[in-house]
């Protein structure tokens, strides 16, 4: 076999591989041998077909294509390493294969880039976390004095810190009262402490059985000028109840299962640091990654984008199939707003942001060398496992081995990223335990998954695969 590296540049390569003339002859026979092996012909036995009547049943067509399969099977792999490249994706420009002459093929492959990182010891992290306070503390106790309260049935009209059962309907929009049909009634539970302003203010007041219409303004919805849609729905106040909340002391100490009013406090002081320490990690390390990728150098795989648009794009449709809307009436909003181009041009950017993260993180595992070990693993699953139920075999069984293959490699990554913040900041790895690996790989998963604002309600892209090998043949 003989190979030319015809053409190179920065993500793409043409290598011509030219396999001899006695190697294309041995992979006729090779493959007819196999054809009436598989071949069933009436009248002849398996293995036992003249090679006059195999080749009439499967035509010389056939057998060709057959041929150069395996031709390209069998040398393009030793093509691409005999020139040292790293492919992402190949395919071919082949011809069929002709008895007693050497064949000739190209292949065109997709390279992994280079990647230049910027001198990672003059990184500077200084996002800083919040302060635990008195106020803080205040608010969370108030939290369990209200998820602790008893509901007491009340006869006067809502206040703001009551729990009422309401009965809404869907209305038509303001103008359009006698379109559509009539929505059918359903009933919610809403605790107005923590309810949605716009809904509070326009039930306080009510009296039992009363029935109002209430506006709501949906920022998740916009309409064809690009304004929040508003929602009209008919509401009937079914129950109230006011909440007497427990005092703090003893007894809701007894109530919550603490030994003491003290040992909650703590309890509660505890929780609030952690949740601030995680807070300061997550904000370290999102500043940490935004400067590695800022600082960092690569040509983008246009393959990679493409993926990574269709992946986004995918997401788009299932979130737009939830939402009872088509892929093609958001498309005509978007051109009803003159916002087409727009998403187009954002939809491009996303992806190239999603892709030059994933390879620079990438790089900067690999310079590092970072390696994560079985026990890393192992814990990391048994958290997930355990949030599910299940023991860590069954989970590992449901999820399957790629799955799994996968998941350490962003548990590996973000062991490079975390242990790199460590060192540039001087504290110890902040994000080490199993719930803090589990974390931190869930959201760098979401950083991949950035939202592609264009209505500002849009998530996208939860497919990253780290198998950069042979995707298959176009000829």
């Amino acid at each position: 076999m003989r190979t030319e590296l015809i053409d190179k540049k920065a993500v793409e390569a043409t290598v011509k591989v030219t396999v001899p003339a006695a190697q294309v002859d041995a992979a006729f026979e090779e493959v007819l041998a196999d054809l009436a092996r598989r071949v069933r012909v009436p009248g002849f036995r398996p293995g036992r077909v003249p090679r006059g009547v195999l080749l009439k049943r499967i035509g010389e067509g056939a057998l060709a294509e057959e041929v150069k399969e395996k031709l390209i099977d069998a040398t393009f792999e030793a093509a691409i390493k005999e020139h040292d490249l790293l492919p992402i994706s190949t395919h071919f420009h082949a011809h069929d294969p002709v008895r007693g002459q050497d064949y000739s093929y190209e292949v065109h492959s997709e390279l992994y880039p280079e990647v230049t990182l910027p001198d990672l010891s003059t990184l500077k992290v200084e996002a800083q976390g919040r302060e635990l306070t008195e106020e803080m503390v205040e608010q969370a106790i108030e939290d369990l004095r209200r998820d602790n309260a008893t509901l007491v049935p009340v006869d006067r009209p809502v206040e703001p810190t009551d729990w009422v059962l309401i009965e809404a309907r869907s209305l038509p929009a303001e103008g359009a009262e006698g379109e559509g049909e009539e929505t059918p009634a359903s009933t919610y539970p809403v605790d107005l402490e923590l309810a949605h302003e716009e809904l509070v203010t326009q039930v306080v007041g009510m009296a039992m059985g009363e029935e109002r219409v209430v506006t709501l303004t949906d920022e998740t919805d916009p309409d064809e000028s690009g304004a929040p849609r508003v929602r009209r729905m008919s509401v009937k106040l079914v129950d109230v109840k006011a909440k007497e909340k427990p005092v703090p002391g003893e007894e809701l100490a007894t109530q919550l299962g603490m030994e003491s009013w003290d040992a909650v406090v703590e309890r509660v002081r505890s929780s609030l640091a952690e949740e601030l320490r995680r807070e300061a990690y997550e904000a370290r390390r999102s500043e940490l990654i935004d400067k590695l990728v800022a600082g960092s150098t690569v040509e983008l795989p246009p393959g990679l984008v493409r993926r990574r648009q269709q992946t986004l794009l995918e997401n788009l449709v299932e979130d737009l199939q939830q939402r009872g809307e088509t892929f093609q009436s958001y498309l005509a909003r978007l051109d009803a707003r003159g916002k087409r181009e727009e998403f187009e041009r954002e939809l491009i950017e996303t992806a190239e942001r999603g892709v030059k993260r994933d390879l620079v993180l990438e790089k900067l595992m690999e310079v590092r060398g970072t390696q994560l070990s079985d026990d890393e693993l192992t814990d990391a699953l048994r958290f997930l496992a355990a949030q599910r139920r299940q023991d860590v075999g069954s989970f590992v069984r449901d999820m399957g081995e790629r799955w799994v293959a996968n998941y350490r490699f962003m548990l590996t990554r973000d062991k490079a990223v975390r242990e790199l913040l460590a060192e540039l900041t001087g504290e110890a790895d902040a994000g080490a335990g199993s719930e803090d690996l589990v974390a931190a790989a869930e959201a760098s998963l979401e950083a991949e998954d950035e939202a592609h604002d264009h209505d500002h309600d849009h998530d996208h892209d939860h497919d990253h695969d780290h198998d950069h090998g042979h995707e298959g043949h176009e000829h």
